[in-house]
């Protein structure tokens, strides 16, 4: 026990300093936007802006109702059934389901961090452990992760499987990829990475011969068969899901990266209110990731890594009415492993310094409620 004391306090570290610098972009937020300040304030707005957005009331109407196969929430069958579920699970102990959602969000959030640093450090030193556990809670559109919203729990999934890829564990990469893929369809991407190093376990140097337990990487699409499973015990077909999204309010359709971009560029012209918070971010993001992908590929990082990476980014933007792209790069995890290995001081300091201003720029225009879902 004494042996792992370090470690544990390390991790304990982690996990609260990673959500420490959430509620500290809280705090500063409610200062600058509660006239007067209050305890009480603080608490109104904490607890609507976290309960209340986009989708966190569809995800606690399913963790309370369920899935239906008729009537105006029958389109919450677009909401992947694993996050929705354990806040039902979870609600027969706080017995408040939004408590619950909060509470699975924000622990997975914080675990999420202990397993990017236990990931980076297979390959690097603790620094830049570290430098990837505050890249990640600095990321522009972290706040997501404290309130009613699936992010904290598929980036904790994915790096799990991830973890476990890497350290050639595949029964326990398969069952974390079968949540992830039970969390969100991105989950599904994580089959390339185990492939991927599969593949490399047989060419390389050590020329390992298949074993039946690298079959449970297969769990991976599997969660996504059962999403598609209830989709059709619904309504008779596994993809209703996607007429429900094709239709309002998401309007969603799958084109072309190049068509979406061009139609990003258009939206930013003609709503200039929106175009800085949310269009001209989602068009800079695509670049700046695929850049930091290419500079992975640069700097020899792992192939896995970069074809999960190159996969999740090209899956996010084949979206035909992208309106969450920051949302959705936040769970981009290869982008933080290759950041947090650059080795230059002043080049490291810019970029946190960076990251934590737009970290606390965009958390006050959530909690004044701008449009960035």
């Amino acid at each position: 026990m004494k042996k792992n004391t370090p470690r544990l306090r390390t991790w304990i570290c982690l996990f609260v300093s990673s959500l420490g610098i959430h509620y500290l972009m809280l705090l500063l937020s409610s200062v600058l936007l509660l006239e007067p300040f209050s305890l009480s304030g603080l608490w109104e707005m904490t607890v609507r802006r976290l309960t209340e957005p986009g989708d966190a009331t569809r995800y606690l109407d399913i963790a309370v109702n369920g899935y239906v196969s008729s009537g105006e929430n029958a389109i919450n069958l677009v909401f992947f059934p694993l996050y929705p579920y354990l806040i039902r699970g979870v609600g027969w102990i706080t017995g408040n389901p939004a408590l619950s959602g909060v509470l699975i969000s924000q622990v997975c959030s914080g675990a999420a961090s202990v397993v990017l640093y236990e990931l980076i450090l297979l390959d690097a030193d603790q620094r830049s452990a570290w430098d990837g556990v505050l890249l990640m809670a600095l990321y522009p559109f972290s706040v997501f992760v404290l309130g009613v919203f699936s992010e904290g729990l598929f980036l904790l999934t994915t790096l799990l499987c991830l973890y476990g890829i890497r350290k050639r564990r595949f029964l326990w990469a398969g069952v974390a990829g079968f949540l992830s893929a039970l969390c969100r369809i991105q989950g599904m991407l994580l089959l390339l990475p185990a492939l991927c190093e599969l593949l490399l376990l047989r060419i390389g140097p050590e020329k390992r011969r298949f074993r039946p337990g690298d079959l449970a990487v297969l769990l991976i699409p599997a969660g996504f068969g059962i999403y598609l499973g209830i989709n059709y015990a619904l309504h008779g077909n596994c993809f209703q899901f996607l007429r429900y999204e094709a239709d309002a309010p998401w309007y969603q359709s799958t084109k072309w990266i190049g068509e979406n971009l061009r139609t990003q560029y258009g939206l930013a012209q003609q709503y200039p209110g929106l175009a800085e918070i949310i269009y001209w971010p989602q068009i800079a993001l695509y670049f700046l990731v695929l850049g930091i992908l290419f500079l992975g590929l640069y700097k020899k990082e792992r192939i896995s890594y970069l074809l999960y990476g190159g996969a999740y980014l090209g899956f996010c933007y084949l979206s035909g009415w992208m309106i969450s792209g920051g949302r959705y790069m936040l769970c981009c995890v290869p982008v933080y492993i290759i950041l947090s290995k650059t080795k230059d001081g002043t080049a490291r300091k810019l970029l946190l310094f960076a990251a934590a201003l737009l970290c606390f720029a965009y958390s006050l225009f959530y909690y004044r409620a701008h449009a960035i879902m």
